[in-house]
């Protein structure tokens, strides 16, 4: 159930990753990959294994609980897997879905809108059903794991982790062309800097509301802004992710934070083909969320030797072992002294460098790949009997 291949953020990087090593690891076994619209046909189209279906339906619920179903039943799938919260109530065959996170049950602060509610209600709901349907629960953290254990009932055992990684790209990059290209692409700071990578379709709001609350931009900012009235060696910062030219505009940079708009840049969304060449110029990655259930960007900075300063917040802790420095995400002064750590002492970075380029080879998209077919053929084989037991309503 691919209707989520298409999107920019960590959900599409990672199951076009993970499908990719999954269809070149196995020839042996038959996929149906279905789809939601056309634009996305073609791309397995050299692949004698595999079929590429459009399903349509007036919105997600109808797609995922009736058209798809239909499609199963005609296409005489044997297991059926959906890489984003749901799957069908009710299906013709072994089910296994994969959860993507439970900020729905810890932080219901982000849903400030009607429809944002509604939506987190849904899932409060909806999700613990479609984990006892379901014949297997794949995570992407082991924290992930725990987490849907104790809020919404899933025994251990049903789940496995399925890990993100840095796809082979992600590597230093030190061609003073491809960095100078860049660099003025998008107008990036002449010295290394700060960087901040925000979810794609991230909102930035000010009035009366948290700057992209999950992601902890507002304090990031404050604490960016204590540490440069520290110390004027501190570089300048760079936030990526759509939405944020337009909301954090340079009036409200200096209004709220006291910062110039050179001090903070703006490119936008930036080319995911280029994204190794800014960790390559970055002089650290900035992620200090609030929750994330992996966090893609850690491993690909990792990968490309880009010192990480991280959050002590689920799962952050997990993928950058100890090659980051950690702090807890409302922690404003511990986040500012980790800034100034890093411009003061001068043998921090390349130690940073090297922990996490070694710790960003543990991740590995062949191997999740893997342990994803394992999982497929372990649901695929489930009795008649259990399968009942197990996709029974509770």
């Amino acid at each position: 159930m691919l209707r989520a291949i298409d999107e920019y953020d960590g959900a599409g990087v990672y199951i076009r990753q993970l499908l990719d090593a999954l269809l070149r690891l196995d020839h042996r076994n038959e996929y149906v990959l279905f789809y939601a619209s056309s634009r996305p046909l073609g791309r397995y189209a050299q692949l004698p294994n595999v079929r590429e279906v459009v399903v349509r339906a007036p919105g997600k619920l109808l797609w995922d609980q009736v058209a798809v179903p239909v499609a199963a039943r005609r296409a005489r799938v044997d297991v059926l897997f959906h890489h984003k919260f749901s799957i069908p109530a009710v299906a013709s065959c072994p089910t296994v879905v994969q959860q993507r996170g439970t900020e729905y049950w810890t932080f219901p602060e982000y849903y400030s809108t009607l429809d944002d509610r509604l939506n987190r209600r849904y899932n409060v709901l909806t999700i613990p059903l479609f984990c006892r349907r379901a014949a297997r629960v794949l995570t992407n953290s082991d924290s992930l794991a725990r987490e849907l254990e104790r809020l919404a009932g899933v025994p251990r055992e049903k789940m496995a982790t399925i890990y993100a990684a840095a796809d082979e790209r992600f590597i230093r990059i030190a061609d003073p062309m491809i960095l100078g290209r860049v660099r003025a692409q998008y107008g990036l700071p002449a010295q290394p800097f700060f960087l901040m990578v925000v979810k794609g379709y991230a909102r930035f709001e000010y009035e009366g509301q948290a700057l992209c609350p999950r992601k902890n931009v507002e304090g990031t900012l404050e604490a960016f802004a204590r540490a440069r009235g520290a110390d004027p060696r501190v570089p300048p910062m760079v936030i990526l992710g759509a939405g944020v030219r337009e909301r954090l505009t340079p009036g409200l940079l200096t209004e709220r934070f006291g910062l110039s708009a050179e001090a903070v840049v703006i490119p936008g969304l930036i080319d995911h083909g280029d994204m190794p060449a800014v960790y390559s110029l970055a002089g650290a990655l900035l992620f200090p969320s609030y929750y994330e259930s992996f966090g893609i960007p850690l491993v690909e900075a990792m990968a490309c030797g880009c010192p990480v300063i991280t959050s002590s917040a689920p799962a952050c802790p997990e993928v950058v072992g100890d090659a980051a420095l950690v702090v807890a995400p409302d922690d404003v002064e511990g986040l500012t002294d980790a800034m100034l750590r890093l411009v003061r002492e001068p043998t921090l970075a390349p130690q940073l460098e090297r922990r996490g380029m070694a710790r960003a080879r543990s991740f590995s998209w062949e191997d999740s790949a893997r342990r994803l077919l394992a999982e497929l053929e372990r649901a695929a084989a489930v009795p008649s009997a259990e399968r009942s037991r197990v996709t029974a309503p509770a």
